[in-house]
């Protein structure tokens, strides 16, 4: 084995050019499918960081108009009282925490929980200790955390710091990669059984307001479609105690895990599947580079065989020689892939679940070792049993009995490596051509020329500071409209309830609609525009009459063929309580709150200092001709006056801030399109691979032709006709395989059908086009000829 290595490697230093282009295709296959692997890896298939991690459920509730929604307080209760397929329960709630009595203030993403909720994880701390039954008030930080704030103090355990206003003391630290969710850095144990929602303490109490999120941990022995079963018949007793909140409702049970991977997990499959595509491709290059050298050295294995080879040292000493090449490609795949996923986390950003998890570690060394032994095999192998069956007494005598045999198999690899080329293109044209119709899709509102910043306040006067952040802002020189909302459009957060119409029957989740709260001219900051009646102004406060203004969508489902002006409505379920009506005022055009891609629902604005509950958490809208970095110092002096504790971080184009909810589908389109970029190179150099090896083997074919009075032209349509025959059916069996992928990716399209013959149509020319090109320079070196050498030469 040693000295066929030694004999492989001497092989390889004297034809660097075959060596190099041998390697570089690998590389690529290799490293782009060591890098989707890495974060595959960290993401999908390993674990969560916790104990028996298979074990955790996340919980949420089916409603007819809101599929998959948080739960309520006292359905929470209930089901831990009597699902016995839970070892133990626990309720979140996630929101943005102020923290004061430190070195300066501080915002993080943090999550309010009740008791029970690291017994259900069954984490431990790294530090001090993590709260359980019978605390309230106690704050574990993440590891992250306490290093940034903290400077990694072991001193920081007990202290007191005060969130949100409120001074709460420090039991733990939660080492990383422990925390559920992935990226909150502070988890508060309520004061109450269960977290409240912020500014509305009595929805605790209310069957009707879904706000927080479960997770449970599955009793040993208990399976997941036990615990399904026994949420079927609590679900069927509620709606049946409580028709008025809870028909039709469905708590359901899922993994945890799933639930964290969300959306990201059939976009990586689908990149997965696409490296696997382009490193088989290299691997049939590499395959084709092969057989074209195994031809010219063909002489040399007959006269190995001569002198006593057997096929078994023949075949091994061609797969030695593949394994090199795919060693030395592994190993720079490797460091490019190295590259490659702190680029595409980079790229990512939030949109990739677990992304700090994401890295090369001994596994992803493993798998590079194991896929670039197997695309050595791959891609030796039957080059390797092809010329060992060499005739060694017709290879001596330069007859060339296993040409016949070569063609085919290389024209068969060529076909092939069209044909998946054209896949992954026809793929990422989908893509493409999904991702512009998204981006030419009007948000509602206009994001250029504005700016957000997060704001969040003590329940205590919240409303009254919102409003008068908005009106001081709105004086500044140089800003044309400020506002601020409970929710930004496409940020990730969306508030909901059932409402009430005058003079019509209460039906508990057939009315439904978005919430907003909103204060200063927050319409005009982030451009909405008004279709009838007015916007909301800073005389609508908490004396004046109740009033709301409700979006197209609202006005065309709820009072379709009438005016929704004038009208009248309640938040909340009428028959529960004593209704508040509020007057609908104005009528605004419609916002996709949710994402481009999701038509608007009904929505009602409410003004912040009417808001059926406090708004803790708002999000300042500014639109100003100023710069960033002038804007924030200005900011900084206004809201000081107001709150000195007030963070003033945070503060981006609404631009980048709605950029951001497409990344998921940017990043996957720009990867499948590199990767089809990479595939349809791989296939034209072997396109021309195997014509250049075509022409060299036929130069006393054409010399003869040549010399028998054929043209330079006929020479070129001889050459050219052989590559695009093979063009043409690769890209046909690539069409069929096409139809198939377009199923797989179908849930990633928007405004284009999975079959869109136009998009295919593209692909097709593209791929007939470049190879023509490619088949191009071959035949023209064939009409170049001389018969008198070609002849003489024989």
């Amino acid at each position: 084995m040693l000295q066929d290595l030694g004999y492989a490697l001497r092989r390889l230093r004297n034809q660097p050019g075959y060596a190099a282009a041998a390697v570089l295709a690998l590389a690529l296959g290799i490293g782009c499918t060591t890098a989707i692997f890495s974060v595959m890896q960290a993401v999908i298939l390993r674990t969560l960081p916790v104990p028996r991690s298979e074990r955790l459920v996340s919980l949420s509730e089916n409603q007819p108009e809101a599929p998959d929604s948080s739960l309520s307080a006292p359905d929470v209760l209930d089901l831990k009282a009597q699902v016995r397929s839970f070892e133990s329960v626990s309720a979140a709630f996630g929101m943005r925490l102020v923290l004061t009595g430190i070195d300066r203030p501080q915002r993080v993403i943090g999550s309010e929980t009740d008791a029970d909720y690291f017994r259900v994880l069954q984490a431990s701390a790294m530090i001090g200790r993590l709260y359980g039954p019978g605390s309230s008030g106690e704050v574990v930080l993440s590891e992250r955390l306490w290093r940034r704030v903290f400077g990694a103090d072991p001193g920081a355990v007990g202290r007191t710091l005060s969130i949100d206003g409120q001074p709460r003391t420090i039991v733990g630290v939660l080492p990383s990669g422990s925390s559920v969710p992935t990226r909150h850095e502070l988890w508060v144990s309520t004061l109450a059984v269960l977290p409240a929602m912020p500014g509305f303490p009595q929805g605790v109490t209310m069957r009707g307001e879904h706000y927080l999120n479960g997770i449970a941990r599955l009793r040993p022995g208990a399976t997941l479609a036990q615990a399904q079963a026994e949420l079927d018949v609590l679900s069927s007793r509620l709606a049946a105690a409580y028709p008025s909140t809870n028909k039709d409702h469905r708590l359901r049970a899922g993994s945890l895990q799933e639930r964290i991977v969300g959306e990201a997990k059939r976009p990586l499959w689908i990149l997965l599947g696409g490296v696997v595509l382009v490193l088989l491709i290299a691997c049939a290059n590499v395959a084709g580079l092969q057989l074209a050298r195994a031809a010219a050295g063909e002489r040399d294995l007959a006269v190995r065989a001569a002198l006593g080879a057997s096929r078994g040292q023949l075949v091994r000493q061609i797969l030695v020689e593949s394994a090199a090449l795919a060693l030395a490609g592994g190993a720079l795949g490797l460091f490019a892939s190295w590259w490659g996923v702190k680029a595409l986390v980079a790229l990512a950003g939030p949109a990739l679940p677990r992304g700090s998890e994401v890295g090369i570690d001994v596994g992803v060394l493993v798998f590079a070792l194991g896929i670039s032994t197997a695309a050595g095999i791959a891609a030796g192998i039957a080059p390797a049993l092809l010329a060992s069956r060499t005739d060694s007494m017709a290879a001596l005598r330069a007859s060339a009995t296993t040409t016949g045999r070569r063609s085919r198999l290389r024209d068969s690899l060529v076909t092939g490596e069209i044909a998946l080329a054209v896949m992954l293109l026809a793929g990422a044209a989908l893509l493409i051509r999904s991702f512009e119709r998204l981006r030419a899709v009007d948000p509602g509102f206009r994001p250029e020329g504005a700016v957000v910043l997060p704001l969040s306040h003590a329940e205590k006067g919240a409303e009254e500071f919102h409003a008068e952040v908005a009106r001081r802002v709105s004086a500044i020189p140089g800003v044309h409209a400020a506002g601020a909302a409970l929710n930004l459009p496409m940020g990730g957060s969306i508030t909901a309830g059932d409402i009430s119409f005058e003079g019509r029957p209460a039906r508990d989740g057939e009315y439904i609609a978005e919430t907003q709260f909103v204060s200063g001219d927050y319409f005009r900051a982030i451009g909405i525009p008004l279709r009838r009646g007015r916007y909301l102004t800073a005389r609508d406060t908490a004396r004046s009459a109740r009033v709301g203004v409700v979006n197209e969508a609202f006005a065309r489902k709820f009072f379709p063929g009438e005016e929704a002006l004038g009208k009248r409505f309640s938040y909340g379920v009428a028959d529960s309580g004593t209704p508040t009506w509020v007057e609908i005022v104005g009528v605004v055009g419609d916002v996709r709150q949710s994402s481009l891609s999701q038509a608007p629902d009904p929505e009602v604005y409410y003004p912040v200092l009417q808001a059926p509950a406090r708004a803790v958490e708002m999000t300042l809208v500014i639109r100003s001709d100023l710069g960033l970095a002038s804007l924030l110092s200005l900011l900084r002096t206004e809201i000081a006056s107001l709150d000195p504790d007030q963070p003033v971080t945070g503060l981006q184009t609404l631009e980048s801030s709605v950029s951001t909810t497409l990344q998921q589908r940017r990043l996957s389109t720009l990867l499948l399109s590199l990767f089809s970029a990479g595939a349809l190179l791989l296939a034209l150099l072997g396109i021309y691979a195997m014509l250049a090896c075509s022409v060299a083997q036929r130069t006393r074919e054409i010399g003869v032709r040549m010399a028998l009075g054929a043209r330079r032209g006929g020479v070129v349509r001889l050459v050219v006709g052989q590559g695009m025959r093979l063009a043409a059916l690769g890209a046909g069996l690539g069409v069929a395989f096409a139809l198939l992928l377009g199923r797989v990716i179908a849930g990633l399209l928007y405004g284009v059908g999975p079959h869109d013959p136009l998009t295919f149509a593209a692909v097709v020319v593209l791929l007939l086009g470049a190879a023509l090109l490619a088949c191009w320079v071959p035949a023209r070196r064939a009409s170049r000829v001389d018969p008198l050498i070609a002849l003489r030469a024989e």
